[in-house]
């Protein structure tokens, strides 16, 4: 009940930044226009985006009121603030989804000529992986000095995994020809769908699951 208690104080103290959060990802999908043949922009990056605006905010919030020490003056396990944590950054990319969803309508119903997909399956699985690394990149230094400290490092390792497969897909179309890219074509094309997404899904949780044990250790042996 605590943890979940803690992940229902991550969103209130939010609740104001909602609308903003919606804004930012209706602009980032303009951007992402021209990704609309996979859904790559609308129902992967900006869910991304979404859930990483959300828990920078968190974290930012705690770091400037002194969260923590108010949290390990109570009666709650540690590792259940760290735990707590991880979670809630599947909460803030559930709510990243639902915002692409309703935008990738609106699209579709009013006259500004943006062409856009529906979402998919893979989409979401993408997304869930991406913010499995994202949170196993994230969490550890975050827990060991904090996000104002670190802020600029997670800046550098979120930009990264962004633009990767923002520069990724338009690579591969131009250049079908490359080793690299043939491997991969030939994986997708002779692979299921249920194994790709398992794979994928089985990647980003093991990523998941040793950074939180990390961050954990981490987190047990902080002074404050």
């Amino acid at each position: 009940m605590l943890i979940l208690d803690l992940i229902i104080k991550d969103i209130l103290i939010q609740k104001k930044t909602i609308i903003y959060a919606f804004l930012c990802s209706i602009l980032l999908s303009i951007s992402f226009s021209s990704l609309r043949i996979i859904g790559l922009g609308l129902y992967v990056l900006c869910p991304m985006m979404t859930a990483y605006f959300f828990i920078s905010y968190a974290v930012t919030y705690d770091d400037k009121n002194k969260s923590e020490v108010l949290l390990n003056s109570l009666p709650i396990k540690r590792a259940d603030i760290v735990i707590s944590k991880y979670i809630s950054l599947f909460v803030f990319a559930v709510i990243g989804v639902i915002f692409s969803i309703i935008i990738g309508f609106i699209w579709k119903i009013t006259w500004i000529p943006i062409d856009v997909v529906s979402i998919s399956l893979v989409n979401i699985v993408l997304v869930f992986m991406s913010v499995c690394i994202m949170g196993a990149i994230f969490f550890p230094p975050y827990f060991k000095f904090g996000f104002l400290k670190t802020r600029i490092f997670n800046m550098l390792i979120f930009m990264a995994l962004f633009f990767l497969p923002l520069n990724a897909v338009p690579f591969a179309i131009e250049n079908p020809n490359n080793p690299f890219v043939q491997k991969i074509s030939y994986f997708i094309n002779n692979t299921s769908s249920f194994t790709q997404n398992s794979l994928a899904l089985a990647t980003g949780v093991i990523f998941f699951v040793i950074s939180l044990m990390i961050s954990i250790c981490i987190y047990n042996n902080k002074e404050f």
